[in-house]
């Protein structure tokens, strides 16, 4: 290695030849401004880079969006592969972090020992590595361990969108309060920080609970924490939800979306929430064709269909081409309030699913049934009401399905 080379991982990045090596014939590639990013995050290894540093350090002579540093970034995890989530770590709304080593998760996952009938351990050396991964392997846990001696605990630690209260903000409160509480006692607890973060979220996502920028701001601080402390996939899947429908514009990313969220489905490749997360970035950036293999894994995780595994599912069934199908996963949301349309309704997704499906008379009858209950009455209102769907190919798509169903502009 030349000395002016520098060691990221199992990779180098090689300054003289100007790009990312992994002793493969085909190094990964990057793209000359990706290939810049990386070499500024290297040259602040272990310091948080904010998002306009890396702008004005990369894009000297010319002005670009926070989506051109975005799609870099999705680069640069890309060529990194699964050692992504523990190398370059994203601080939301700040900034990116190299890491100066892999995570303390990350090294216990790769040095924990496979244990074979009849194995022995015959040097001391071997028993020291066996040793010191098991010791890190269950730190986390240790910590989890003292938070479930106290009431509550798995309620606290282990809600999903699809437990069957996630409506009720009485009972959102009340984890909340009990995990601020537990913080209080054990403020190292990641898993405690990532379930504190999707309590606020769930504030933030369900319109009527009230939430805003200041609950946005705590899902985030909470995440960040979490993260700092390898929260896990947990965190990586609520971050990439925020990410993907947080209702305001400054603080969503597609591109930033799936790359988060194919982090936390490298941490956790049979969680289902987290490859609902990965479904949903994929069909937002217009994949819907790859989305839909990983929604097949999801739902066999499962034991009930969640009502956000159902909306992704019926998004990327429609831009895939089967809007009979897409009907049939809206058909089971349309009016109940769910998880990941508390700002809009199900009813429009419904009723463009039914036209492009050629049922026309169905589709006019679910419109008028949603105009009874929405404040939007044409085209041009229910595009505002889905303004986390700007630019995406899945908008054009409802649209033209209410203009189907006879919704005027």
């Amino acid at each position: 290695m030349n000395a002016s080379d520098a060691r990221i991982g199992h990779f180098v990045l090689n300054r003289r030849l100007g790009r990312l090596e992994d002793g493969s014939p085909e190094p990964p590639h990057l793209r000359p401004k990706s290939y810049r990013v990386l070499e500024v995050l290297l040259d602040r290894r272990g310091r948080l880079v904010s998002r306009d540093d890396l702008i004005s350090a990369v894009w000297t002579d010319v002005t670009v969006t926070e989506e051109s540093l975005s799609q870099c970034i999705s680069d640069i995890r890309r060529a990194l592969g699964k050692d992504a989530a523990h190398l370059l770590r994203t601080v939301p709304r700040r900034g990116y972090v190299l890491e100066t080593e892999p995570s303390r998760v990350a090294r216990a996952y790769r040095r924990k020992p496979v244990v074979r009938a009849g194995a022995i351990l015959v040097t001391a050396g071997l028993a020291g590595i066996g040793i010191a991964a098991l010791s890190s392997a269950i730190a986390v846990p240790d910590r989890a361990a003292r938070l479930q001696a106290r009431p509550d605990a798995q309620d606290m630690l282990a809600v999903a969108p699809h437990d069957p209260d996630w409506r009720d903000r009485a009972a959102n409160d009340a984890r909340q309060g009990r995990l601020e509480a537990a913080l209080a006692q054990d403020p190292d607890n990641a898993a405690a920080w990532a379930a504190l973060a999707e309590t606020y979220w769930l504030e933030v996502k369900h319109a009527a609970w009230g939430g805003g920028r200041r609950e946005l701001d705590k899902a985030l601080a909470a995440l960040e924490r979490a993260m700092a402390l390898d929260g896990g996939a947990r965190a990586y899947r609520i971050l990439s939800e925020v990410r993907l429908d947080a209702p305001f514009r400054d603080t969503r990313s597609r591109v930033d979306a799936l790359a988060i969220a194919k982090a936390a489905v490298t941490l956790a490749p049979n969680d289902p929430d987290a490859l609902v997360a990965l479904a949903a970035a994929l069909t937002a950036n217009d994949r819907a064709g790859e989305a839909l293999p990983v929604l097949e894994r999801a739902r066999t995780g499962m034991p009930v269909p969640s009502d956000r595994y159902r909306e992704i599912a019926g998004m990327a069934y429609l831009l895939a081409g089967a809007p009979a199908r897409a009907a049939e996963e809206f058909g089971r949301l349309q009016g109940a309030g769910t998880f990941g349309g508390p700002r809009h309704d199900m009813g429009w997704f419904l009723a463009a699913s039914l036209a492009h499906a050629g049922q026309i008379d169905r589709a006019r009858i679910v419109v008028e049934a949603t105009l009874q209950r929405r404040p939007e009455r044409t085209r041009e209102t229910v595009a505002l009401s889905l303004d986390r769907m700007t630019g995406q190919r899945g908008l054009d798509v409802v649209l033209d399905g209410l203009r189907l169903a006879g919704l005027p502009g």
